[in-house]
């Protein structure tokens, strides 16, 4: 069944609607890597053009004709960068949609976030589909919400640090004083910010930066200005922060499943998360290295933590949710299991799961080892290639092993690169060379 896939990452829903330059600049990236969900006869909608060379290393990478691939870029798309609801009903688009899917009778949509405006396109569009009417109602604005995700979360008993949501200066001041009594440290959570950037520590001692958030902060408890923060956290559209005790850690990793439109739950993979420390000493957040599928976890972690999370995840089935949905956790220093968030869209990972089932078959993660590399020093897909060729990186398809360019970044000079490798410490050695340039 051909789809329509819906890259509207960056939306108002997962960010707010006060978008920064560098969440813009992601959810132009995250276009360009989700063209690799693409299949033969896809149609795609996406907020920024999709290069030629892309798509055609996608197709014959993936093994399908790229030309029976078409797509849209709807005209008030380009300055935002976002696909917004607003959009994504416009007459001109909606009428382009329809003309296309004429040719065929039946349609899947498939979007990045399962928004109002997708639910109704879909309505506009005749493709009915399960979880429509969930979406409708906003409902998967519940799994994507920090403060949302500690009210369901507790339903089901997940484990969670001490944390509590404040809606005002006066609760949050509340809020730090009592929790930093726990570790010695807590994380403010920006209600509706993806991927960190809306996150900040608080310490009472010396420290490097350190995982999720933005900055890493030392204050005097006694001179605390809730004021200052409140007002530097928030936003006209989100006056909601979350304040948690913050637990070292010493793995950090996700579980992504599928509830398909039958309301059957598929669990889809798992993965490190990695970050490290910038060679900028001055920068006050971790960089985001990439991901690191299956999850290095040992056999009674990952058998603790899935059924935590499965638990979850049957939560948001009997909502009415619909879609890929993706739950961080981490095992802090002393042992203990504490979940963080979920998100109901397409995770870091999804993408590169759907290359590797493609590549290397269903079960994959008993015998290959597969990364994200960000920020590899080349400034285009072709330069990529060309280097990975005479180096010999790229992937074989008969040895299936090497490296994938995902997307490249121009402006920044930067491609994102996938690596399939047979094991942790050959995996490891493509990184290393790759992170060397």
């Amino acid at each position: 069944m051909p789809r329509i896939l819906i890259m509207n990452a960056g939306t108002a829903q997962m960010s707010g609607a006060d978008l920064t330059a560098i969440q813009l600049s992601l959810a132009a990236k995250s276009a360009w890597r989700s063209v690799w969900f693409a299949q033969a006869g896809d149609l795609i909608v996406s907020p920024v053009a999709i290069p030629n060379d892309l798509l055609h290393y996608v197709g014959a990478t993936l093994r399908f004709d790229p030309s029976t691939v078409l797509v849209l870029v709807p005209e008030n798309a380009h300055e935002t960068r976002v696909l917004s609801d607003f959009t994504l009903q416009s007459n001109t688009l909606v009428e382009q949609l329809r003309r296309h899917i004429r040719e065929k009778t039946h349609w899947q949509l498939c979007a990045c976030y399962s928004t109002e405006g997708v639910a109704r396109l879909a309505a506009m569009l005749g493709i009915q589909q399960n979880g429509d009417d969930f979406a409708l109602q906003r409902g998967p604005d519940l799994l994507n919400r920090k403060s949302h995700f500690r009210q369901l979360a507790t339903s089901v008993a997940l484990p969670l640090p001490g944390g509590c949501i404040a809606t005002s200066s006066e609760e949050l001041f509340r809020a730090v004083n009592s929790l930093r009594l726990e570790t010695g440290s807590v994380i403010v959570k920006l209600d509706n910010g993806a991927g960190g950037v809306g996150n900040v520590i608080l310490t009472g001692k010396e420290s490097a930066p350190l995982p999720g958030a933005r900055e890493t902060r030392r204050v005097l408890w006694r001179s605390f200005d809730p004021d200052a923060l409140w007002s530097e956290m928030t936003t006209p559209s989100c006056k909601t922060v979350v304040v948690e005790s913050y637990h070292l850690a010493r793995s950090l990793f996700y579980l992504e499943f599928e509830i398909e439109e039958n309301g059957s739950i598929t669990y889809v993979n798992s993965g490190n998360i990695r970050l490290h420390r910038s060679e900028d000493r001055s920068e006050r957040a971790l960089v985001w290295t990439g991901l690191e599928l299956p999850s290095d976890l040992s056999n009674e972690q990952y058998s603790t933590a899935y059924a935590h999370a499965y638990r979850f995840v049957e939560l948001a089935r009997t909502l009415g949710y619909r879609g890929l949905i993706n739950i961080d956790a981490i095992f802090s220093i002393d042992g203990r299991l504490l979940f963080n968030e979920a998100n109901g869209r397409w995770g870091g990972g999804s993408v590169l799961h759907s290359i590797a089932d493609r590549l290397l078959g269903a079960h994959y993660s008993h015998s290959y080892v597969i990364s994200s590399v960000r920020n590899v020093r080349l400034n285009s897909l072709r330069t990529a290639l060309d280097y990975f060729v005479d180096e010999g990186l790229l992937f074989d398809s008969i040895h299936k092993e090497g490296v994938i360019p995902l997307a490249a970044d121009q402006e920044a000079g930067t491609v994102e690169c996938l690596v399939i490798a047979r094991d942790r410490l050959v995996g490891r050695n493509f990184e290393h060379r790759l992170l060397m340039l």
